[in-house]
């Protein structure tokens, strides 16, 4: 499995045009702009302040910490069904590996083959999420 994984992460660096020695893409590689590095927080989701519903669930709030190779997010969601129930939503957390390469950064989760890309901005970035909800963050 990890093989997989690894062999899954490798062919996605190589479709985007670098190599891990290159310094133009790679994971905490010389490539990333050491100027990302720190904590970006949720501005909107697709288009809205929040809180913001958003189908079944209402965003009220996410960070992404970004160190000069991995990123960390907590985002608290409230479910209309499931989830814990409770008014103050659920925390919710992912982390892994980024890439970034001109305007575009590549969130690689750890433990996954979960991606997500989104495109970075004078103050933050914009990412797309598996279920193409609209994610802005700025610092």
């Amino acid at each position: 499995m990890r093989r997989a994984v690894l062999m899954w992460l490798t062919l996605a660096l190589a479709a985007c045009g670098s190599s891990l020695t290159d310094g133009t893409t790679a994971p905490g590689g010389g490539g990333n702009p050491t100027g990302l590095a720190g904590t970006y927080a949720l501005k909107t989701v697709d288009g809205k302040a929040l809180p913001t519903v958003s189908g079944d669930s209402t965003f009220l709030s996410g960070l992404i910490v970004l160190t000069d190779s991995t990123w960390n997010q907590t985002m608290v969601v409230r479910y209309a069904q499931g989830g814990s129930g409770s008014a103050a939503g659920d925390t919710l957390t992912e982390a892994g590996r980024w890439a970034a390469s001109g305007a575009t950064l590549t969130l690689f989760a750890a433990g996954s083959n979960e991606l997500y890309t989104g495109t970075l901005t004078s103050g933050g970035f914009s990412l797309t999420t598996k279920t193409s909800t609209l994610l802005v963050y700025s610092k």
